[in-house]
């Protein structure tokens, strides 16, 4: 009988669990950047590796077609604009543009909106009006090279909401 009994407990948490709704996410979800010196299909192998050993726990494609290497974020692994870089050039080849998607909380200071994701935090600009303190995920252009990194938002959706 107590064998039932804690069955039942755990059975009751695991519905709790799922009854709360998810856990907002927090962190950047995709990458695509715009890599120059991609130039031929016998640069993708060096390239691939290279992200591949900085991002191991995630999908990696290069597109020597398109001249780009798009990462979506896995396991553990986490973004960072100084190891993707280090990572491209390790292998001689230059990071013209990145396309961000990020989902976590914008905040107000001072005048400006950010973007917390995870470990990253970036200075977010807009034509429209992005909402604080409400779990988003944003898609836009990173300037990475600015300090701090600039994030131009191109769209954005509450985190849950259907249809947006």
């Amino acid at each position: 009988m107590a064998k039932l009994g804690g069955a039942t407990i755990v059975t009751a948490l695991v519905c709790a669990a799922a009854c709360a709704g998810p856990t907002p996410r927090s962190g950047v979800t995709s990458i695509e950047a715009r890599i120059d010196g991609l130039t031929c299909p016998t640069c993708v192998p060096p390239l691939t590796s290279s992200l591949t050993r900085a991002y191991g726990k995630s999908t990696i494609d290069v597109d020597d077609d398109k001249d780009t290497a798009t990462i979506r974020f896995g396991g553990n692994d986490r973004f960072s604009v100084a190891d993707f870089r280090a990572a491209v050039e390790r292998v001689r080849m230059h990071v013209v543009t990145i396309r961000l998607q990020a989902c976590g909380k914008v905040e107000a200071a001072n005048g400006s909106r950010w973007l917390t994701a995870g470990e990253n935090r970036f200075l977010l600009r807009s034509g429209r009006e992005v909402p604080v303190d409400q779990p988003l995920c944003l898609d836009g252009t990173l300037d990475s090279a600015a300090t701090p990194p600039v994030l131009e938002v191109s769209a954005f959706a509450r985190q849950g909401a259907s249809g947006s």
